[in-house]
């Protein structure tokens, strides 16, 4: 039996084994194989084993050791669960024997869970299911889960954006208190609020749309001065009838964004007021926030003010009749008394684009495609849509309306700003390299300001050395971000932006309206936080993605009625070491190529982000000739096989 001392020093003796075993905090990371990583704060990354991984979900925060496994190989150990990200998630109920599992959708987590026998709901095999995690694996790695309910069968009508609300935690319908409160401002009318405002109905403004849109945001008109034009753009003013904090606010705060789905549109603003009271729908008087602008021949822009108004539209108008009355005014239907003011409108918008192409950077054309749908709800033809003038008139008058906006609350500091910071900071060495090589540069250029950004991008599109040298840096950009500082946006080429043009459809385009209100009424602003932000724009991208992925779904539904021995044509849109992206041109779909199981002894350039076996090249913007290796349209997954 052991003295106090020999206990004391046997204690002593642990405690020096424990503390010279390396400990630490980190964030599980997961691979798509069963092993995985955990990364500390500073940035080291430990091996976890597939045993290891068992006990832990991705995104999970765990107090682990450092072991040794072999002289060159140590491994993480999971010593506590210090925090979890995992709760909710959708995916598809799994019934084999006796066992009940969720296989969830989520691209880190590839695992199933087990469904306990209490927790099922009647859930049946293969059908779309939202669950949630009712037992953390650790330290047992048996991960358990719950049924919150029953979305529906693949092959349900419309099943595809109602589980994809569901994934991304989309609300799809309004309380009561809001219908309501929205039905009583519809009916109340505009009256009480049109004290104060500037009489515009006199102006030939029209709304320019889709033919089926109803929550129309903006309108417009131009006249011809002696140098030029002025122009008029009225926005929708939702933030004169909808007051902070009210029930309408919050909702709107909370939805964020109106999400549009091939055959489901989910607004921000209940109907009443985004397709009624709010909607500048043809022949009657709505309420306004009126940019007037000059433009100069060369088209140059300058701001003459901002006016709280209430405006007539005179004319709703489709994409298609505008776009024919700028082919030829001679044709078409459009009223003689609005064809000046149209005719004024297709000469400003050239001059303002051309000035823009001269001065900034411009964006190139990509084709929309329209999914035409069968009375079950699945696509049964995808027809390729080229962006045509008339949508580009409006878009030059949303530009200027929106930069100049941006200049307008600098000046008052205040606003929301769209910033873009041009290369993400891990490509600038290739890009810059990429740029000194197929330029023909003495050294490395600059390209952080945005004179710099905007003069290489520019040289870029003119380089003729055989690269589609914009696009390959076109493709390493960072995305844009919601912010209030004043920043450039480097991917339009100007100083600051913001957006105010659909108040209808997105709440800090509302907010701008707020703060241009409040300083046009020699108030003070209202503040945004950065957090308010940074919640407005994730649950923003959260819409975009939900109604993207319901995209893919759906084509690649249609994609799968095809015969299996059909070839397409695709462009390489992006490559990795491993893989090469494209799209095919006739339908938008977007596929995958295993550049290892393309037979060859090719090498990846990570500059020009291009594959070659030194006898052919694979590099952004080519075409090549591809058929399908593997097609999984629930999962939105599609792999592809290079012809040869």
């Amino acid at each position: 039996m052991l003295d106090k001392n020999a206990l004391s020093q046997l204690q002593s003796l642990k405690q020096e084994i424990h503390d010279s075993v390396p400990r630490f905090e980190g964030k599980v990371r997961a691979t798509g194989g069963r092993f995985g990583f955990v990364v500390t704060d500073d940035n080291q990354q430990f091996y976890m084993s597939p045993e290891e991984m068992e006990k832990v979900l991705p995104g999970d925060k765990v107090a682990f050791r450092v072991e040794e496994v072999t002289e060159k190989k140590t491994q993480a150990i999971v010593e506590s669960l210090i925090s979890t990200e995992l709760s909710d998630f959708c995916g598809t109920y799994i019934v084999k024997g006796k066992g009940h599992f969720i296989q969830p959708d989520h691209p880190a987590l590839n695992r199933w869970i087990f469904v306990p026998p209490k927790s099922r709901q009647s859930a049946g095999d293969g059908m779309l299911v939202k669950g949630h995690l009712s037992q953390h694996p650790y330290p047992a790695g048996r991960a358990q889960a719950e049924i919150d309910a029953v979305i529906g069968s693949s092959q349900d009508a419309g099943i595809e954006a109602r589980y994809m609300c569901q994934k991304w935690h989309l609300t799809t319908e309004f309380t009561e208190a809001e219908l309501q409160q929205a039905n009583e401002l519809a009916a109340a009318g505009i009256d009480s609020f049109t004290a104060g405002r500037v009489d515009l109905t006199g102006l030939p403004l029209v709304t320019i749309d889709s033919a089926s849109t109803r929550d129309l945001d903006d309108a417009l008109c131009a006249t011809v001065t002696d140098n030029g034009w002025t122009l008029h753009i009225a926005i929708a003013d939702p933030a004169a009838v909808i007051q902070p904090g009210t029930a309408l606010d919050l909702m709107a705060r909370d939805r964020t964004t109106s999400a549009y789905f091939a055959n489901l549109v989910i607004p921000m603003l209940p109907a009443a007021l985004s397709e009624q009271l709010c909607s500048l729908q043809p022949e009657v008087t709505r309420l306004a926030l009126v940019a007037e602008v000059a433009v100069n021949q060369e088209g140059e822009s300058t701001l003459i003010g901002l006016q709280q108004a209430h405006v007539k539209s005179h004319a709703k108008l489709s994409y298609q009749q505008v776009s024919e009355f700028i082919a030829d005014a001679h044709q078409g239907d459009i009223d003689a008394a609005l064809q000046p003011s149209l005719a004024a409108l297709k000469d400003c918008t050239r001059a303002l684009a051309s000035q823009r192409k001269k001065a900034c950077l411009v964006m190139e054309d990509r084709p929309d495609y329209r999914l035409v749908l069968d009375e079950n709800g699945k696509v049964k033809d995808i027809v390729r849509q080229e962006r045509n003038d008339a949508q580009r008139l409006v878009e030059e008058c949303m530009l200027v309306c929106n930069r100049l906006c941006a200049d307008w609350l600098r000046q008052h500091e205040s606003g929301i700003f769209i910033e873009h910071a041009g290369i993400r900071t891990e490509r600038i060495g290739d890009v810059t390299s990429l740029l000194k090589e197929q330029l023909g540069l003495e050294k490395k250029p600059k390209i952080k300001s945005l004179e710099d950004y905007v003069s290489l991008m520019k040289q870029a599109a003119a380089c003729d050395s055989g690269l589609n040298v914009k696009d390959i840096i076109s493709r390493q950009l960072e995305r844009s971000n919601l912010t209030q500082e004043d920043k450039p946006h480097m991917g339009l080429g100007f100083p600051r932006y913001t957006t105010m043009t659909s108040p209808l459809r997105k709440y800090n385009d509302l907010l701008v309206h707020r703060m241009i209100a409040a300083i046009l009424a020699a108030q003070p602003a209202p503040e945004v936080d950065a957090l308010a932000l940074a919640a407005i724009q994730d649950k923003q991208t959260k819409a975009r993605i939900a109604a993207n992925q319901t995209d893919t779904w759906l084509k690649l539904q249609w994609l799968k009625t095809l015969p299996a021995e059909a070839q397409f044509d695709a462009v390489i849109q992006y490559a990795t070491a491993n893989n090469i992206m494209v799209r095919f041109e006739d339908s938008g779909i977007e596929g995958q190529i295993d550049r290892r199981k393309v037979k060859g002894n090719w090498a990846f350039d990570s500059k020009t982000l291009s594959h070659s076996n030194g006898e052919q090249t694979l590099a952004i913007g080519q075409t090549v000739r591809v058929s399908v290796l593997t097609l999984e349209p629930d999962a939105r997954e599609l792999k592809l096989a290079l012809q040869e």
